[in-house]
């Protein structure tokens, strides 16, 4: 099992150090020294607990701070001033209270040349906190390196947003579509997906082991983009049609019940007021971040592709869903630009590798579907 944090050549390092100096100053890079060392101080006591098998995510952790979170009564874009406090256990089992100031106004929102647009402080969301993200020490982590919160694997921070003054509405950070034309392009593209061979390709890859499929009622989907985005429509409504036919219909078909039977339910902070709308019309329940993973069970199918939130590394812990559509599980060359910057949104670990190798068969994911990329796999329960 590989001792985090994840090694960051030193050359990288200083070279990462040595660039931000001249733009933060010396004490901004002091002070990242210092949170490095105590990073790696606390990294084996993270360790430790992380290979005892004691969980990181559970459902009821998840389901007591959303509670927490619909008992402020905030409202989804708050704007006016409020002090909150949140309590959350740690993986060392020592609660912490978290004081969390929402509604805070920033000044102008730059780059967003419209009038009466205010930065605030406005969302309220939960993060969640991998072991590699734990025990990191890349330049955005040590930064961000709080003692109190050093072993909470799950925090709430704020989300700051700019803000239209008139409606107190969070402005989208790029040009969406109104109902009718993103209702259009999503039936576009499920009639285009119904009848493509890349459909035919996914239903006969999912048939090859249909005799040992797991039965299926719902099916809840990660980070497919919003249907309502202007430039990103049309890869979203794939997406949404993947999720709607080729998993909720086609287990719907093999378990000789009605559509309606296998719940579908989406999340991603993307979504607008538009895609709820629409995708409720096809059957598909949004939920906001993190109500999904509460949705996950045994005989639930996920589909996930490249999220902002480490959505596999949470399911290992929480449940053995019947069937995942994620992307493959292997190891990622870690270079490029974010090489000691940050880390990957949704890493794979030594447990979820543990969880695949144990419960899961890995079947091809159609190499040629367009849209999806070269990185998707299929993963079937064995029981």
């Amino acid at each position: 099992m590989p001792h985090y944090p994840l090694p960051i050549p030193p050359i990288v390092i200083e070279a990462i150090d040595g660039k931000d100096k001249a733009f933060f100053g010396a004490p901004w890079i002091t002070r990242r020294a210092e949170n490095r060392a105590a990073i790696q101080k606390l990294s084996g006591v993270i360790n430790t607990i992380y290979e005892s098998g004691a969980p990181f995510f559970t459902k009821d952790a998840i389901r007591d701070l959303v509670r927490q979170i619909d008992e402020a009564g905030v409202r989804r874009v708050q704007t006016e001033p409020v002090s909150l406090r949140f309590s959350v256990t740690g993986i060392d089992g020592k609660t912490a209270d978290i004081p969390v100031k929402l509604g805070v106004k920033h000044g102008g929102a730059q780059g967003v040349e419209l009038d009466g647009v205010e930065l605030f402080g406005a969302i309220l969301k939960i993060e969640f906190r991998t072991i590699d993200h734990l025990t990191s020490i890349a330049a955005n982590h040590a930064d961000e390196f709080d003692p109190d919160k050093a072993f909470l694997s799950m925090a709430v921070e704020v989300e700051t947003v700019p803000v239209l003054l008139l409606t107190g509405e969070a402005v989208p950070p790029y040009p969406i579509n109104r109902a009718p034309e993103t209702r259009a392009i999503l039936h576009g593209q499920r009639t285009k997906w119904n009848a493509s061979n890349a459909y035919r390709q996914l239903v006969k890859a999912m048939l090859a082991d249909a005799g040992s499929l797991p039965r299926v009622d719902k099916v809840v989907a990660f980070a497919c983009f919003n249907p309502s985005d202007v430039e990103a429509a049309e890869k979203s409504a794939t997406e949404h049609a993947l999720v709607i036919i080729s998993l909720r219909d086609f287990f719907a078909r093999q378990q000789h019940q009605p559509t309606t039977s296998v719940r579908c339910y989406a999340q991603d902070p993307l979504y607008q007021d538009v895609d709820r709308e629409v995708l409720g019309e096809l059957g598909m329940t949004v939920l906001d971040h993190p109500r999904g993973f509460l949705e996950v069970d045994d005989a639930t199918a996920v589909f996930s592709q490249s999220p902002t939130a480490p959505v596999r590394q949470v399911i290992a812990d929480i449940a053995r869903p019947a069937l995942m559509i994620w992307n493959r599980i292997c190891e990622i060359p870690r270079e490029g630009s974010w090489v000691g910057v940050t880390e990957q949104s949704d890493n794979i670990s030594p447990r979820l590798e543990e969880m695949i190798r144990n419960h899961y068969i890995e079947l091809p994911f159609p190499a040629d579907l367009a849209g999806f990329g070269s990185l998707l796999a299929i993963y079937v329960r064995k029981y």
